[in-house]
């Protein structure tokens, strides 16, 4: 019996190293290679306290105030 057990303790040692080998080989590049492929292909720039942001959301519209182009409108 003592032969059996170290018998399959050694088995499973060399399995548990394979498995770390090739997850180490074959997955870690895998994740480190689209890691790099999203940083390579990413359109918009980082936006940060500087960065001007150009959209018609996010101004705001003036009350009460008399527009000339309104006017001139609103003459024809």
């Amino acid at each position: 019996m003592k032969t059996n057990s170290t018998t399959q303790s050694l088995a499973r040692k060399v399995t548990l190293k394979i498995v770390f080998v090739l997850s180490w080989l074959v997955i870690f590049p895998i994740i480190v290679a689209a890691g790099i492929i999203d940083i390579v292909t990413k359109q918009n720039p980082k936006v940060n306290a500087n960065t001007r942001i150009t959209s018609d959301q996010s101004k705001i519209v003036p009350k009460n105030t008399q527009d000339p182009f309104k006017l001139d409108k609103e003459k024809r």
